[in-house]
């Protein structure tokens, strides 16, 4: 949970929006797709993955098409690194998310824009009647 929180609030001030929370694992797959595979395999064999997953599931209302992604990445894994095994839609979503505080900031307004444009839900918009002055 705190990986979600900490990806979720550093999406925020690099993208200067609110956002949902569907949106920022969106985007941490979106911002995955880019990785070679074998930086991917690699953050997937790492240590502190390991100690990550669980058993509790959490729904953040992502759009379909994350699915989607999430899935290609594990198929793409399968294919170009036969000899790994091939990780849970779950792995790949913690993976994701320890990205986004380690991307750089264009790659990660990239991978923001590649969301919106797929299906992810837009930022609230603001209004005269905003706190935030």
């Amino acid at each position: 949970m705190d990986i979600l929180i900490d990806s979720h609030c550093h999406l925020i001030r690099a993208t200067r929006s609110l956002i949902a929370w569907g949106t920022t694992l969106h985007v941490a797959i979106e911002y995955l797709s880019t990785l070679p595979t074998r930086d991917i395999v690699d953050q997937l064999r790492g240590q502190q993955v390991s100690c990550l997953g669980g058993n509790e599931e959490h729904h953040v209302g992502a759009s379909s098409q994350l699915w989607e992604m999430a899935t290609s990445i594990t198929e793409r894994i399968q294919k170009d690194v036969p000899d790994a095994r091939q990780p849970t839609l779950g792995t790949i979503y913690i993976v994701a998310l320890l990205q986004v505080t380690k991307a750089d900031r264009s790659a990660l307004l990239h991978a923001f824009d590649r969301a919106l444009q797929s299906g992810a839900r837009a930022p609230a918009s603001r209004d005269a009647n905003d706190l935030t002055g």
